[in-house]
């Protein structure tokens, strides 16, 4: 070859990026173009409940659900499906040992118990780890003492003389304000998380870690035991300097180094870009607040963002902070109590329609993939809005074109070139492989090819103005070992080293399940809580009659004919700098402390574990006669 005719070729390469799996040695071999045939599938506008994306639940495995085994109150039918779950634990829920050794008969009844129920069902975890409880939290573990304030008693006995033989295990303010900054507090510390990891690291139900450990919840903030002199909960604010806490940070990368974590923002503070720049994503608290005065969305966020990449006020600032997206995770958690503590005009954090849809649409700037709304009931204002947000909120793939020999000879190529977008707003985070597969019209796989494409790379667009870009895929697979006959080509995107597909796609085809046969999705069960939403004479959407939340004359909301209940218990905290932000904390403390002992994997349980199991992510593309 010529070296002008190599530049040229090498110059195309790169000005027309392809994924190509086929061998140089196979080049020779070629497709009678009479034989191409184009694809273009329908795209669809349903929900996908995808792997690491959409709204999570708390302290529960699923909500919606009324026939699931794993959580026993009333369905919260308005509430979203789900792919991943959201647990926290406190120190002293793990161990009651002298040691800072873990107790493995309540890491069995708590964490083990969640990730194998998580598992059995489709679902990943998200975990937080945390060592301070919110001054007043009622305490429902039974492995608790009653008078703990998050860490357990044999290490308040080490840190400050009582705890044990009777004494009291809470901290005083002094004690909980000062703790983190402890040298012996945070060897013990590293010590918890370095077992935790040995234990968990690389778990592949778990999805990742949020790091916790510092502040009241594990938030990085005092609230509840800062002094009154203070300038606010922040820990800047008390005393802490980036030395003091960067240990943690550390001790979590070292103890995870295997399992992606998020780091919470705050404020003030130089933790949020270390971690960054260390390979965490970020998450915030507080979304939907808009409060008169100071406020999360329209001052905390902001601030916050600025700060990361500001080098004259950032001691470790990470100046691609605003491109993290694009390898790690943003996550968020709702300021309130739930969506319908949003709605309530009689509660003073009242959002407006307008102020809905300028919060999700901030989280979608920011290239969000998960969002906990705490498993509670979403109004059904708001349903037109949510069903919106899910289907952007985090990736969401789509198969625009195939282009593909429909007939191949034994011993010949099967040639794929195949066009994708991603039109969500940020990439999955886990490559699952495109895979192909050939199958007969009695639900028999006769062959599976995998391509070398990895998702992980199939970014969207920058922001919502933009198109998202398309990514080509050129492959072929050699057909051997197959009888003539025709048969179905389907797509999945699997589990690395499976046949099992966990990707829904964003089209509108056949459905099929990993073992061939068809599948027909439960219309009473799945997704129907949108499906009850329809259009009126005007245009606009009004509920069903399944009945929903309605206000009492307080303006609190009280059961309706469904016989569901949503307390209207938020509460007004100290936020940073003295913003008031509503959270209902009552609420969430109740699934907080909950523990699981009463739930298994039993025969009640297998009916639902297998119909989660055998959900359709195989598309029906097109047929193939093999001659």
């Amino acid at each position: 070859m010529n070296s002008t005719l190599f530049s040229f070729l090498l110059a195309s390469s790169f000005l027309n990026p392809t994924i190509n799996s086929s061998s140089h040695n196979d080049i020779n071999n070629v497709v009678n173009k009479k034989n191409i045939i184009n694809v273009y599938p329908k795209q669809s506008d349903a929900i996908l409940t995808n792997p690491g994306i959409g709204f999570t639940e708390l302290q529960r495995i699923v909500s919606n659900e009324s026939t699931n085994p794993f959580y026993g109150d009333t369905p919260i039918l308005s509430y979203p499906d789900t792919s991943t779950v959201y647990y926290r634990w406190y120190w002293d829920q793990l161990t009651t040992s002298d040691n800072p050794n873990l107790n493995e008969a309540m890491l069995q009844r708590k964490i083990d118990n969640v990730l194998q129920i998580a598992a059995s069902v489709n679902k990943k975890v998200v975990i937080r780890f945390m060592a301070l409880r919110g001054k007043g939290d009622p305490i429902y573990d039974a492995d608790v003492n009653k008078d703990s304030s998050g860490i357990p008693c044999w290490l308040v006995q080490e840190l400050y003389g009582h705890g044990l033989n009777g004494t009291s295990c809470h901290l005083s303010d002094k004690e909980a304000v000062n703790m983190f900054k402890n040298p012996w507090f945070i060897h013990r510390a590293q010590e918890f998380l370095s077992a935790l990891g040995k234990s968990y690291d690389n778990n592949k139900t778990l999805l990742r870690i949020d790091v916790g450990m510092v502040g009241t919840w594990g938030e990085w903030n005092l609230s509840g035991y800062a002094s009154k002199n203070s300038l606010s909960v922040g820990l800047d604010d008390n005393g802490y300097k980036f030395q003091n806490l960067k240990p943690y940070i550390d001790a979590v990368i070292k103890a995870f180094p295997k399992t992606p974590k998020v780091m919470l923002g705050t404020n003030k503070g130089d933790y949020l870009s270390y971690a960054t720049s260390n390979g965490m994503g970020w998450r915030v608290d507080c979304l939907g607040d808009w409060s008169k005065g100071w406020n999360h969305m329209e001052n905390g966020y902001p601030t916050m963002i600025s700060h990361m990449t500001d080098t004259s006020t950032n001691s470790h600032p990470d100046v691609y902070f605003n491109q993290r997206w694009k390898k790690a995770a943003v996550d968020f958690e709702i300021c309130q109590g739930s969506l319908q503590d949003w709605y309530n005009i009689n509660n003073p954090q009242h959002l407006t329609y307008n102020q809905v849809q300028k919060t999700f649409d901030f989280a979608l700037k920011q290239h969000a993939s998960l969002i906990n709304a705490k498993s509670a009931a979403i109004p059904d204002e708001y349903q037109p809005l949510v069903k919106r947000f899910l289907n952007k909120l985090g990736y969401r793939y789509q198969l625009n074109h195939l282009e593909v020999n429909n007939i191949v000879h034994i011993d010949d190529y099967l040639q794929l070139k195949s066009t994708w977008q991603n039109l969500g707003v940020a990439p999955s985070y886990t490559n699952y492989p495109v895979t192909w597969r050939l199958r007969s019209a009695n639900g028999n796989i006769v062959a599976y090819y995998t391509s070398k494409a990895n998702i992980v790379n199939w970014l969207p667009a920058d922001n919502d103005d933009n198109k998202s870009p398309t990514y080509i895929v050129n492959e072929k697979f050699k057909i051997t070992n197959i009888p003539q006959g025709k048969y179905f080509l389907d797509v999945g995107l699997v589990e690395e080293n499976s046949h099992q597909a966990k990707i829904s796609l964003a089209i509108d085809t056949k459905l099929t399940d990993d073992n061939g046969q068809y599948y027909e999705a439960d219309k009473e069960n799945n997704n129907s809580h949108f499906q009850q939403y329809v259009p009126s004479d005007d245009g606009q959407y009004v509920p069903d009659n399944r009945g929903q939340y309605v206000p009492d004359n307080r303006g609190q909301y009280i059961a309706d004919n469904s016989g569901q209940y949503n307390p209207d218990s938020y509460k007004k905290t100290v936020g940073y700098n003295n913003a008031l932000y509503a959270k209902s904390h009552i609420k969430t403390q109740l699934l907080q402390y909950a523990d699981m002992y009463d739930m298994s994997i039993d025969k009640h349980s297998k009916p639902y574990i297998e119909q989660q199991n055998n959900i359709g992510r195989w598309n029906e593309i097109t047929m193939i006669n093999v001659i």
